[in-house]
Order: C-alpha cells, then structure tokens, then sequence
C-alpha cells in the first residue's frame, strides 16, 4: 500500500508523455502539390526534389527552387546554343534560326532571373507573367525552323516544362 502513491505517479507521469506524443496528420508536401498542377507530374516531381529542401520547401522556397532550376536550364542552353554557333562555319537558314533562339534563350534566362530578384525584394507579383514567358521563347525558338525540327527541339521542350513548373508555382502568390 505504501507503494500506491508512487505507482500512481509513475502512471500520471506515462500518460502524460503519452498524450503528448503526438503524431501529425497527413499531409502532401506543398512540392507534390504544385506539381499535380503541372502537364507532365514526373518531369516536375523530378526536378523540385533534386532539391533537398523540396520535402519542407513553403512556397518561396519552392518559387527559388522552381525559377532557380529553370534559370539553370536555361542558361546551360545559352552556352549549347551558342557553342553550336561558333561550331558552324556557314552562314545557313539553320545557323540564322539558331542565331535568333540564342536571343530568346537570352530573354528567357532574364525572365527567371527577375523572378528570382523579385523573391530577394519579396515582391511577388507578376511571377505568372515571368514564368509563361518561358514558354513562349521556346515557341518562338522552333518556329525559326519552318522544315522538320530545329536543333534546339529538345531544349525548347524542357523549358516550356519548365516554365510550366514555374507557372504551377506562381499560383501560389495571388494577386493582391
């Protein structure tokens, strides 16, 4: 009996740890979300989560890793392209076509790196716009080559997925 009180104690002290363990409720990662709202779910899982902090990115984090990756894209295909031009000794229709994607890869890699300004200012306004003009320059790149695909195909689908991407993610900062 002596030992009553003590049990008692050893008992109030358990339940009380118990009842505070408590476990989270389910819930997507923001990063999964946004990417449900993209047109190619694996392309866009693919690239958020190369990032680490993807898993617990709030939505600037998400915007600085969605814009960031597409400035990277889009900046390695600036170098492609215009390696593939000093590469090339004439002056063909291709050559011109590839001469004017390299301005609008130039343009696009500007586009994402004011979105990227925008986040440094918190200013988010006009990421829509930002991030659509991606896609656009891509479009705009393979139109150049009216016969067959242009060189910059490949290139020109990554980013209008990309900018896809950067769209999804710019839904998250609504006009205010």
């Amino acid at each position: 009996m002596a030992h009553l009180p003590l049990i008692f104690t050893f008992f109030v002290v358990c339940f009380s740890i118990v009842n505070s363990i408590r476990v989270p409720p389910a819930t997507t990662e923001l990063a999964t979300e946004v990417c449900k709202n993209t047109t190619i779910f694996d392309f866009c899982h693919t690239v958020i989560y190369s990032d680490p902090r993807a898993p617990t990115a709030d939505r600037v984090t998400l915007a600085y890793i969605a814009f960031g990756q597409a400035h990277a894209n889009t900046t390695k295909a600036v170098d492609y392209i215009d390696s593939w031009i000093k590469s090339r000794k004439e002056e063909d229709k291709t050559m011109v076509g590839m001469k004017k994607c390299l301005r609008f890869y130039g343009w696009a890699a500007q586009a994402f790196s004011e979105a990227m300004g925008n986040f440094d200012s918190e200013s988010y306004s006009g990421l829509d716009r930002l991030a659509v003009l991606g896609e656009g320059y891509a479009r705009d790149c393979e139109a150049r080559f009216s016969e067959g695909s242009s060189p910059a195909s490949l290139m020109n689908q990554n980013l209008i997925k990309f900018s896809n991407i950067c769209d999804a993610v710019s839904q998250l900062f609504p006009y205010q």
